[in-house]
């Protein structure tokens, strides 16, 4: 039985015995019964258990090693490739021919092939384009490029370091062998490659010169990182271009300190913040900038000084979250070194005071988190660190944090008495005309367009101004058992998020007061197509319903025009009947204050928060809800809809019984609809709710 080392006899039976490896932490031997006395089936067994033991070692040893290598590997790895490299990078100098040192464009080319070669596997046939452009850009010319493809078919190619070789490193550093820190070690090697050339390029720098240790300083990162500055620092022309009043150039002769930023850049905020939030728009899918993130940046680099991207640290976001929070909430700010406050650097001595105007805190946070954005961008560019990958101007890490108040909320609801007092009003029960909605008539008349149905639906969907106003004809269906209306993205609008998008169903008042005759009336106005926008408001949306009288222009699109044209005239006119619910700090209920009606009105105890979430479109929290509920799918959406509507009709107070009902529709010229007016006595418009 001597040829078999992992059979051994135990009185009369046969037993495989074998001892772990010396990667399992215990290492004791196992010992497996084969069942027999037979010496031949004996050693049948055992050749076959000790080719499963094998495959199972082969198996689990990877799974058991470490896959990945340590800092101190990495850095012994990457020193490697570097040491091996620049002594053939830099043979030249020492050659007994002479020092002349090739062009650094040749430098250049052999970087970016070792880099190239790094992402491709050692045994690969070829590199594809892609993988060439990834480590190139817009400054390679036409020639440099086609001298780079030819180096990496003749010169650098994937076997430049074989797994073989990387291998062979990795075991004279005694770390892990398996095909991840193989794969590992090969390309910290060629880093340490492309690093090498890197460094040949500033072997005639002063400072480098001024070592006196020649090619050896070429090791020493912090000579290097001297170098480096030196070599990507501006050069100061004689006729210096003016700075702006918000910063204080450098002297010419004053050697900018060392940054701790890998790309330090002398760009100033200012400067990149427009194409940021241009970049962010794209990559995150956010709405149209309406002034509001430009203008928070613009205060950050005032307030902060507008300083070189290099400079920034995590000071300036936490002095820029303190500062702003002593700004009273009607304070002035203006455009960046053009107009008001900031046309001038800013002084902290000149902050007006905010006794009883305190800044909003949910105002802060949005300021900070608008550049928390902006600085998770420039972290990938300007900002990005030398060593590690933490952010470092974190706005975040100054957030406040906001506690709600039952006995002081942020917004006050409105009441079925006060909604009653809203559509009391002249324009729900007869009025004047254009400008004159809200005044009695002697001719009274009901005209529909957004002033009238944007408030009916809030108080009965409780969509949001932006939702209601972005309505399309093909939302409604009006032609089933449950008429409802589809909230989704479209081309007028987007949506908060993804849970706004929502179906709801239609609250049998707002059919009764005419809706359906509306829609239908702008439909055929429109000359509408379905499948194509059609605005249920179009005076929102039509660039020709902009201006009234004397050509004044009115604000933007949609929402922000219905609050311009319509609905602070309404609610001041409202306040004036019955006074608007308000907040301790004096916030007045205004449309917004419809959703906190609807959620409150709709919250009894028998209703599911799941009807309160689909209702209000929010996030629904739990596995179970937001994976697994799909009632609509599963019994259909007739029943689902059947079962929300119920319970509106039975929670939802109507307030709008006293509104006339209208047999026929009446639309005013688009120029102006929605249009009006403040009421008898009332200047909206300067003095609103006051």
């Amino acid at each position: 039985m001597g040829q078999h080392s992992y059979l051994v006899r135990r009185g009369a039976r046969y037993h495989f015995r074998r001892r772990k490896p010396a990667v399992y932490k215990c290492s004791r031997p196992i010992s497996i019964a084969l069942g027999t006395s037979d010496p031949v089936e004996a050693r049948r067994l055992v050749r076959r258990l000790a080719v499963k033991w094998d495959e199972l070692n082969m198996l689990m040893t990877p799974k058991i090693e470490r896959g990945h290598l340590t800092i101190h590997q990495q850095e012994a790895l990457f020193r490697k490739g570097l040491e091996d490299e620049l002594a053939r990078a830099t043979a030249h100098v020492r050659a007994p021919m002479g020092s002349a040192q090739p062009h650094a464009g040749l430098h250049r080319i052999m970087e970016a092939a070792y880099r190239i070669v790094a992402r491709v596997p050692h045994d690969a046939a070829a590199i594809d384009l892609e993988t060439i452009e990834a480590e190139t850009d817009e400054t390679w010319g036409g020639e440099e490029f086609a001298l780079l493809c030819k180096t990496l078919q003749h010169l650098v190619t994937p076997m430049s370091v074989s797994g073989i070789e990387a291998q062979k490193a990795l075991q004279e550093l005694g770390g892990p062998l398996n095909e991840g820190t193989i794969r590992e070690a090969r390309s910290q090697i060629l880093s340490g490659y492309a690093e090498a050339h890197r460094r040949s390029t500033l072997l005639d720098s002063e400072e480098v010169n001024a070592s006196g240790r020649g090619i050896m300083a070429l090791l020493d990162d912090a000579i290097v990182g001297r170098a480096s500055m030196e070599r990507n620092r501006p050069q100061v022309s004689s006729t210096p271009a003016p700075q702006p009043v918000t910063a204080t150039a450098p002297a010419a002769n004053q050697s900018a300190p060392e940054s701790i930023y890998a790309f330090p850049s002398d760009l100033r905020f200012s400067e990149v913040m427009h194409e940021v939030l241009a970049e962010l728009e794209t990559e995150r899918g956010w709405a149209k900038d309406n002034g509001q993130r430009e203008a928070v940046c613009e205060r950050a680099a005032w307030i902060c000084g507008d300083k070189r991207l290099r400079d920034w640290s995590a000071a300036d976001a936490q002095y820029f979250a303190k500062t702003v929070a002593k700004f009273p909430s009607d304070f002035k700010w203006g455009k960046l070194n053009k107009s008001g406050a900031m046309a001038i650097p800013f002084d902290e001595k000149n902050i007006p005071s905010n006794t009883g105007k305190e800044r909003n805190v949910r105002t802060i946070n949005r300021d900070l988190s608008i550049l928390q954005n902006v600085s998770q961008r420039l972290a990938k560019t300007h900002w990005r660190l030398k060593y590690g990958d933490r952010l470092e101007v974190n706005f975040n890490d100054y957030n406040i944090r906001v506690e709600d108040d039952p006995d002081n909320p942020d917004r006050m609801p409105w009441t079925p008495e006060h909604l009653q007092a809203l559509y009391s009003l002249p324009l729900w029960q007869g009025g004047g005309g254009n400008i004159a909605r809200l005044k009695p008539s002697n001719r009274p008349i009901i005209y529909m367009d957004a002033a009238y149905w944007l408030p009916l639906i809030g108080s009965y969907t409780g969509l949001c101004r932006e939702e209601g106003a972005g309505l399309e004809v093909d939302d409604f269906n009006f032609d089933c058992e449950v008429p409802y209306v589809v909230v989704k993205k479209n081309e007028l609008r987007r949506l908060k998020n993804k849970s706004r998008a929502r179906v709801m169903p239609l609250h049998p008042e707002l059919l009764d007061l005419g809706l359906q005759r509306y829609v239908e009336a702008i439909a055929k106005e429109q000359k509408h197509v379905p499948g194509v926008c059609t605005p249920v408001f179009p005076e929102l949306w039509c660039d020709d319903a902009k201006y009234h009288g004397g050509g004044k222009k009115v604000p933007s699109k949609g929402g922000r025009r219905f609050y311009a044209i319509a609905w602070r005239y309404i609610a001041d006119a409202t306040h004036a009947l019955m006074p608007l619910p308000e907040t301790r700090d004096g916030k007045k209920a205004d449309y917004h204050s419809q959703r906190t009606y609807n959620q409150s009105v709709l919250a009894a105890p028998d209703v599911a928060e799941k009807i309160l979430a689909m209702h209000m479109g929010h996030a629904r929290e739990g596995t179970g809800p937001r994976k697994y509920d799909r009632r609509a799918l599963a019994l259909g959406e007739v029943k689902e809809l059947r079962e929300r509507l119920d319970i509106m009709v039975r929670e939802m107070p109507i307030v709008t019984a006293h509104i006339p009902r209208q047999k026929t529709v009446q639309l005013l010229h688009i120029r102006h609809r929605s249009r009006v007016g403040s009421a008898p006595g009332r200047d909206a418009q300067r003095k609103f709710c006051q």
